[in-house]
């Protein structure tokens, strides 16, 4: 097959899991004899593919532009949507984010009413069109949900990364095909299995345990809220990702962590491997994930994980995790206790390291991906 992987044009400026599912999908792709091309493009050149597979349906203007593309060609279009509520989850980042601001420069040591609002969900939180509501209720208009529904049901196929995530596909955004694989995320066990943690120590300094976090550094990933729940611990904070797209959060982390709060901007893949092995906890309160692949990254190392219950990643981590309400500081504070306490022996990390290293590989990922692949064309042929 030659086969088109398609996201959409600015993805190299934010990173993240999407640009690396793309490369290790392609990768694989072309050690099974297929031919690749990769891009990010919000108008891709289609002719001449035998199926585009485009990645990401929450850039809407982008979909509506790719899919424009692929229909002029007539080229089959298979789609992983990695798709999150995202009415509810901005509720969640900008009002997680503005209460604890507000807490923070209004001299706040403890929740204040809008965190309190925050965490019983009655918090309205004012975007620059209205207000919105926690269940994702908007106070304006606004047809992007049923413009992104029309392109996911003009497509050939979907390839969802959990079965969560098909069923948030069909809630949400009333997708009614049956064309479809779940494609769970992958991790390289050459990069993070039992990663050396002394190159990271004498990168950064930090000689002891910390809670770790990596991911760009915004409102969705909700760094500020881990700070702002352990801000009356000793806890070190090492936060790992860029600063370039929201400055003003990791000044903020910053401002209420002080000098036990660690910034780094960007590590080499070995490098990110060896914090993990030096991290006591990794902790993704987030807003926004089907399921963290610096989650994933982390469990392989063999490091206590805390994931968020929002978003897909029960799925992926079942009981053997620790889970936090990325809305409630309590709640975080007692997930990253309860997972450090029980430290890299506990049943629930070795359970999870075994799991990742059997079932999230790259090679399952593209084993259903080439059989929605072959099922589209299949189709077409008809």
């Amino acid at each position: 097959m030659k086969i088109l992987l398609v996201n959409h044009g600015t993805a190299s400026d934010w990173g993240g899991g999407d640009g690396v599912q793309i490369r290790e999908t392609g990768k694989r792709l072309q050690q099974r004899g297929h031919e690749v091309d990769m891009v990010n493009s919000d108008a891709p050149q289609t002719v001449g593919y035998d199926l585009v597979h485009l990645f990401n349906c929450r850039t809407l203007a982008s979909l509506e532009s790719q899919m424009q593309a692929c229909e002029a060609s007539r080229v089959p279009v298979v789609l992983s949507p990695i798709w999150i509520d995202l009415r509810r989850a901005l509720w969640g980042s900008r009002g997680t984010f503005g209460a604890i601001h507000q807490a923070v420069h209004s001299g706040a040591t403890s929740d204040t009413s809008q965190l309190l609002a925050l965490r019983e969900r009655r918090l309205a939180v004012q975007l620059q069109e209205g207000f919105i509501q926690a269940s994702g209720e908007l106070e304006h208009k606004d047809d992007s949900y049923q413009n992104i529904s029309s392109l996911l049901n003009r497509t050939d196929g979907l390839l969802p990364n959990s079965w969560l995530e098909l069923q948030a596909v069909r809630s949400d955004l009333h997708w009614t095909g049956d064309c479809f694989e779940i494609a769970h995320y992958g991790v390289d066990p050459k990069l993070f299995l039992d990663a050396n943690p002394e190159p990271f120590r004498q990168h950064s300094g930090i000689q002891g345990p910390f809670v770790m976090q990596a991911g760009r550094i915004e409102p969705a990933k909700n760094q500020a809220m881990l700070c702002w729940a352990l801000k009356d611990t000793s806890l070190p904070i090492v936060l790992i990702g860029s600063t370039k797209n929201w400055p003003g959060c990791a000044e903020l982390c910053r401002t209420i962590g002080g000098d036990k709060v660690h910034v780094i901007d960007h590590l080499p893949q070995e490098l990110l491997a060896s914090a993990y092995a030096a991290a006591a906890v990794h902790v993704l309160p987030t807003w926004m994930e089907t399921c963290g692949l610096v989650t994933l990254e982390a469990a392989l190392s063999g490091t206590p994980v805390v994931g968020s219950t929002f978003g897909h990643e029960l799925e992926y981590l079942q009981n053997d995790a620790w889970y936090c309400d990325p809305a409630n500081p309590e709640s975080v504070h007692k997930a990253v206790i309860d997972a450090w306490q029980a430290g890299r022996m506990s049943s629930k990390a070795l359970n999870l390291k075994r799991r990742v290293l059997s079932d999230y590989n790259w090679e399952n990922t593209v084993d259903a991906t080439v059989r929605l692949y072959e099922r589209v064309l299949a189709q077409r042929k008809r």
